[in-house]
C-alpha cells in the first residue's frame, strides 16, 4: 500500500501536468472566440459541447468513472466559455435619465380610495403629487400608456402569499420600466355595517391576496363564502353602498374610516409580518449613484444548466440575487421567462459585463429597471 505521502506527490506531479495542459486548452479558447468573433459566427453552441462531453467519456477506460469526465468536461467548458467572454466586445448600451421631480406629477394606483396602493403611493411619492386611481391593474398600465400620469405603482409580492402574477406578466407585455419599490406593513380586518355582529356575516369580499393573507380566520368560519374582488378598499365601498349586514370586506383601518365601517374583528391576516411590494413603474429607465437593486428579464434556451450558467455569472461578478421567479412563456409550452432582482448599481462596470455575458446565454434578455431598494 502506498503511504500517503506517496499519493500526494504523484497528486501534485499529476496537478501540474494537468495545470500545464488547461493553461494551453484556455490559450486555444481564446484562439476560437478571436476567429468566431472575426468571421461573425455563432459564439456558443450547444451542439459542439455534447458532441465535445462524448469523446470525452470515451476516453475514460474505466467505466465507474466515465460520468465524472463528462463532469469535467462540462466544467472545463464553462470555463473556458467564462474565459472567452472576455473577449467579447461589451455592447450592453443602457440608457437612463434623471428621477422626475416636480409638484405636478400624476401618480396611479389601481383601486378606491383607501386600497393599499394609495398607501403605497403616499409614502413613497408623498400626499403632494396627483393621484388617480383605476379599476384593474392593467388599467394602471394602459393609463401610463396614454400619458395620463407619469407614474403607477402597482404590489407585486406580498410576503406571505406570494408574487401577483398578472403584474409580472404585465410589465413584459408593456415594456414599461421599474424605477422604484416601497414595501409597506399590511393588516387585514373584517369590516361591516355599524349593526351587524360577526354571526350575521354570510359573505366576505376582498382581492384574492387579501383572502389568501386572512385563510386561517376564514377556515375557523366556514359557514362565511369568500368572494373575490378587484380591491380590498373597493370590497369595504361596496359593502358600504348595499347596505346589506350579511355581507363583509377584508380590507384596511383607513378603509373602515373612509367609507364609514365597523371593525369586526382586527388583524385577521395570518402572518403577522405581512408585507407587500409595491414597485413604481414609469415609461424610461432611471437611474441614480443611490440605486441598489437592478431587475432583468430573459427567456433562456430549453437545455441543461441554463439558468444554472446564469447564476454562476452572477456569482462570479459578486453580484447578490435578492429574487427569482419564472412566468410561463405561453407559445412555448414547459418553457419560462426569468424575472430576477440582484443588488447593484447599472452604472458599475462589473454589472454591465455581468450583463453582456448574460446576454450571451439567454435567448433574449432585458433590464427591467434600475432603483433603490427601501
Amino acid at each position: 500500500m502506498k503511504t500517503l505521502e506517496e499519493c500526494r506527490q504523484e497528486i501534485d506531479a499529476i496537478d501540474a501536468e494537468i495545470f500545464r495542459l488547461f493553461e494551453a486548452r484556455m490559450h486555444v479558447s481564446k484562439d476560437v472566440i478571436l476567429y468566431k468573433l472575426a468571421h461573425d459566427m455563432e459564439i456558443f453552441q450547444p451542439e459542439r459541447e455534447k458532441i465535445v462531453i462524448e469523446k470525452s467519456k470515451q476516453r475514460i477506460q474505466e467505466e465507474s468513472l466515465k460520468e465524472y469526465g463528462a463532469k469535467l468536461s462540462q466544467a472545463i467548458m464553462d470555463l473556458s466559455k467564462d474565459y472567452q467572454a472576455e473577449f467579447i466586445p461589451n455592447d450592453f448600451e443602457i440608457k437612463t435619465q434623471i428621477p422626475l421631480n416636480h409638484p405636478s406629477l400624476k401618480v396611479g394606483y389601481q383601486g378606491v380610495e383607501g386600497a393599499f396602493g394609495q398607501v403605497a403611493l403616499e409614502t413613497y411619492f408623498s400626499k403632494e403629487v396627483s393621484m388617480n386611481h383605476y379599476d384593474q391593474f392593467e388599467d394602471v398600465f394602459k393609463a401610463l400608456q396614454k400619458d395620463e400620469i407619469q407614474y403607477g405603482i402597482v404590489p407585486i409580492e406580498n410576503s406571505s402569499t406570494g408574487a401577483i402574477n398578472d403584474v409580472y406578466d404585465l410589465i413584459r407585455n408593456y415594456g414599461f420600466y421599474i424605477v422604484g419599490e416601497q414595501s409597506i406593513s399590511i393588516a387585514q380586518h373584517l369590516l361591516a355595517l355599524n349593526e351587524a355582529t360577526l354571526e350575521d356575516i354570510k359573505e366576505v369580499y376582498s382581492h384574492p391576496q387579501g383572502i389568501a393573507q386572512s385563510i386561517e380566520f376564514l377556515d375557523q368560519h366556514p359557514l362565511i363564502r369568500r368572494f373575490p374582488y378587484p380591491n380590498t378598499a373597493m370590497a369595504a365601498k361596496m359593502v358600504q353602498e348595499t347596505n346589506d349586514k350579511s355581507k363583509a370586506a377584508i380590507a384596511s383601518k383607513k378603509a373602515a374610516e373612509l367609507y364609514g365601517l365597523n371593525i369586526l374583528k382586527e388583524n385577521i391576516h395570518t402572518d403577522k409580518t405581512n408585507h407587500t411590494r409595491f414597485i413604481v413603474i414609469g415609461k424610461q429607465m432611471e437611474s441614480n449613484a443611490s440605486y441598489n437593486r437592478v431587475s432583468i428579464l430573459c427567456s433562456l434556451k430549453h437545455e441543461v444548466g441554463a439558468l444554472v450558467t446564469i447564476l454562476n455569472i452572477m456569482r462570479n461578478y459578486n453580484l447578490n440575487m435578492v429574487h427569482i421567479e419564472s412566468r410561463p412563456i405561453q407559445s412555448k409550452p414547459w418553457q419560462y421567462y426569468f424575472y430576477i432582482d440582484f443588488e447593484g448599481n447599472i452604472n458599475d462596470p462589473h454589472v454591465l459585463k455581468a450583463l453582456n455575458k448574460m446576454q450571451h446565454y439567454t435567448e433574449s434578455l432585458r433590464v427591467l429597471g434600475t432603483y433603490r431598494q427601501i
